[in-house]
């Protein structure tokens, strides 16, 4: 059985720690497009980090795109930092200690501790995630395939963990690689591993962290697994201060400008590749497309309106104490918008703010996105 092309369409979630909240509002302003138990309309889903935990969840209700979506949207509205990650402010101070004392008298230190344990993200992905349900829709045609990508630290190469129907075949190319394997909580750990923030998972006798930190083609995977159309859901705004550091910046200015960078510039020079590639396949005569190795690919990106990273201002003060004043050693404090903050702030108010400006910047451009989708606009009901 072969892929049907027409309904090749894919779902690019990216990472980028709390701020993925925004992807549900997205989300969830496309699926009051359609009916109610009708299927999601991307066959194709493909994530990284944050992204990764979202494309999973809704691979899960494939069959039910309104099911899905609502119960994403419950998770992310009533989400605490103390359910994805908690500090481990003991072992690193034990940790520090130790690693002063080999330092001292010249042996070698330790490797570094990661400054969180995402222990209460396992658990959580366990106790929410029926992972056989992804198998169930694509036994009957629900779904195509998931994809999952992750860096390979011991290889330095983007590796994509691809959950999908058996025409779904391996690839490799350089830097990059697409591997068949069934998706489970350590490889969405992996894809979500921050480096410094999260211990690096083991896959397969190889550590993995997170997946943008390799990825310099976030639109590959979609393409490798077949998609003739990507809707991209990015989380960098076209905000003037997006990306601008202040003269003076600070040890959080520059590590929010690091996770920004890692997050949003490769997706930005790929989606700018796929659309020169796009112009050039255009130029070519019809008659003589069919002998190029190319393919034209619609692609659509939606992104925040607003620099989410100035949302954090308001709802700093709702981080555990502990984590304002490991952020306020690295000169972070309540009037100050840095990414850093962003990334952490597993909120339920700032969630559910991110989750409302997802939704009003898609119904900003319904017409758009519906005409993309090949879809009609679904008339809401008043009184």
């Amino acid at each position: 059985m072969e892929q049907d092309e027409s309904n090749a369409c894919a779902l690019v979630l990216t990472g980028g720690g709390a701020r993925a909240a925004y992807q549900v509002g997205v989300i969830k302003a496309i699926a009051e497009c359609y009916p109610r138990g009708q299927p999601i309309p991307f066959p194709i889903l493909c994530g990284t980090s944050a992204g990764a935990i979202n494309a999973t969840a809704l691979a899960c209700y494939a069959s039910c795109f309104h099911l899905g979506v609502r119960k994403l949207e419950y998770v992310w509205r009533h989400l605490h930092t103390g359910q994805i990650l908690r500090l481990q402010a003991r072992k690193i101070i034990t940790h520090s200690l130790k690693s002063l004392l080999l330092g001292v008298i010249g042996r070698p230190t330790q490797m570094a501790l990661p400054l969180f344990d995402n222990g209460p993200l396992e658990r959580l992905l366990e106790q929410l995630i029926d992972f056989q349900r992804i198998d169930n829709n694509l036994l009957y045609g629900a779904l195509e395939v998931l994809a999952v990508t992750a860096s390979n630290y011991n290889t330095g190469d983007s590796t994509t963990f691809f959950q999908g129907r058996p025409y779904h075949q391996p690839w490799a190319r350089a830097g990059r690689s697409g591997r068949s394997a069934i998706i489970a909580p350590p490889h969405l750990l992996a894809s979500s591993a921050l480096p410094f923030i999260f211990q690096p998972c083991q896959l397969q006798n190889h550590h993995y962290g997170d997946g943008s930190i390799h990825q310099l083609n976030p639109l590959s995977p979609a393409i490798h697994l077949g998609a003739n159309r990507i809707l991209i859901i990015s989380l960098a705004s076209d905000e003037a201060e997006s990306g601008i550091l202040p003269s003076d910046p600070s040890s959080s200015d520059i590590a929010g400008h690091l996770l920004d960078t890692i997050f949003t510039d490769a997706l930005t020079s790929d989606i700018e590749r796929l659309q020169r590639i796009n112009s050039t396949i255009r130029m070519v005569p019809e008659r003589k497309r069919a002998q190029l190795s190319l393919r034209h690919i619609d692609n659509l990106v939606l992104k925040p309106s607003k620099n989410l990273d100035v949302l954090t201002q308001k709802h700093f003060h709702k981080l555990p104490f502990n984590i304002r004043a490991l952020l306020r050693l690295f000169g972070v404090d309540a009037g100050d918008a840095t990414g850093l903050t962003s990334f952490l702030l597993f909120e339920q108010d700032y969630c559910r703010e991110l989750i409302e400006l997802g939704y009003q910047d898609t119904q900003s451009r319904l017409e758009e996105v519906c005409h993309f989708l090949a879809v009609e606009p679904r008339l809401k009901k008043t009184g």
